[in-house]
Parts: structure tokens; C-alpha cells; sequence
């Protein structure tokens, strides 16, 4: 049997399609308070903040946190006061400035690119609290993305299947033709419980490093 040629690319989006410039991030937050830090350190914090995030992804105690901003907004302060090195002051900087240094992988705009030139739809499915859609603006990439899928917009957190429901609704997709591409095994490999499968790709903290996409190329039958 043939199999179907895939219509639809679901992408996760931290550490995935975005990631943040963590000398940047901590290196200004640092800043704007008159603090200095040792060499690594800004390194280190954002390293921190990324494991404790990633930790959590599927803990059902966090799940409020990416179903409701102002849960959100409280939860993302307590993870960062968790920091050894960062306190409150530190903390509420680094949460007001966070999506401003959220930049794309280096190889992130070819990929949606050749995806949208081969007519296939792209969706960005993300547990998160807050409107990740000025991070592609931001970019120029919102005409990329044919549906954005936020936890706190639809009301489910990955690895519910219904999240991926909402997905393939709001794309007119079928399951067995669409690709899941994300980070994190237990969060976004819960597509296969949609019947989607799941592309997972290894940690790349830094978005000035290509992501490795060249394989949702691959199976997606695009040209590079």
C-alpha cells in the first residue's frame, strides 16, 4: 500500500520552530537593573528556566498554568524564581522581556517557506498561555501559518488528543496525512493518540543553530 502523501505539518513552537537568545534575554534583563553577572551565567539561568518548562510540559499541575494568561503570567514568574541567582526583580525583568528575544531557528523560514511553495498547510499547535502570534509578526512569518492552536485559546493541553482534534478541524485535515513536529516526547508525541504521527527532534537551545528540519522535508516530500 502507497501511503498518503502528507497535506498538513503541525509544528510545536518553543524549541521547536522559536527559541530564545538566551545572552540577550538575560544579558538585558540583567542590565535594566544595574546587575552584572559571571561569564556563563546568562548561559546557565535561561539553560535553567528551559529544563524547569520542559519538566513540567505534562505535570497536571501545571496544566492552569497554559489554559489561563493570568495563570500563566504567575506560574512563568514562580519557574524563573526558582533560578538559583534570580530573584524577584530579576524574575518579573526577565518575564516582561521574554518574547522579545524569541527568535526563529536558523533554518526555520526556509522550512515554512518551501512547506508553503509546495501548497502544504502549516499549523503551530503550542501549550502556552500567552499569544505567541507576535513572535511570528515580529518576524514577518504569520502569513506562514494557516492556523495557530493555543492551549488557552481551545481549552486543551498536549498530550489531550482533543488539541489535536481542534487542529485537524481548524485546517481540514485528515490525521493520516498530517505531521507532528515537536521537542518534547510525552507532550507532543501524544499526537499518535489523534492518529498523527510524531516527528520528535533532539534539544537545540540556541536559535542561531539550524533545527534539523531538513527530514520534515524529507517526509513531507518537499524540495529544500
Amino acid at each position: 500500500m502507497t501511503a498518503k502523501p502528507v497535506t498538513t505539518v503541525l509544528f510545536d513552537f518553543a524549541w521547536t520552530l522559536f527559541a530564545s537568545d538566551s545572552k540577550r534575554w538575560v544579558g538585558n534583563a540583567v542590565a535594566s537593573i544595574d546587575r552584572t553577572l559571571a561569564a556563563g551565567e546568562a548561559h546557565r539561568i535561561a539553560g535553567d528556566f528551559a529544563e524547569l518548562l520542559r519538566a513540567t510540559a505534562t505535570d497536571p499541575a501545571h496544566i492552569a498554568r497554559d489554559l489561563d494568561p493570568r495563570v500563566w503570567d504567575r506560574a512563568i514568574l514562580a519557574v524563573l524564581e526558582q533560578i538559583p541567582g534570580v530573584d524577584q526583580a530579576l524574575a518579573s525583568v526577565l518575564h516582561e522581556t521574554r518574547a522579545e528575544a524569541i527568535e526563529p531557528y536558523a533554518d526555520t523560514v526556509a522550512t515554512l517557506s518551501a512547506l508553503r511553495d509546495s501548497g502544504v498547510r502549516i499549523g503551530v499547535v503550542s501549550n502556552v498561555g500567552w499569544d505567541i502570534r507576535k513572535c511570528f509578526a515580529r518576524h514577518g512569518l504569520e502569513g506562514y501559518v494557516d492556523a495557530f492552536v493555543l492551549s488557552y485559546e481551545v481549552g486543551f493541553v498536549k498530550p489531550d488528543p482533543r488539541i489535536w482534534g481542534a487542529a485537524l478541524e481548524a485546517l481540514h485535515a485528515a490525521p493520516g496525512q498530517t505531521l507532528m513536529v515537536g521537542d518534547h516526547p510525552a507532550g507532543d508525541g501524544g499526537s499518535v493518540s489523534a492518529g498523527i504521527p510524531a516527528l520528535i527532534l533532539p534539544m537545540v537551545d540556541s536559535p542561531a543553530q539550524k533545527r534539523g528540519f531538513e527530514c520534515v522535508l524529507r517526509l513531507a516530500q518537499v524540495a529544500s
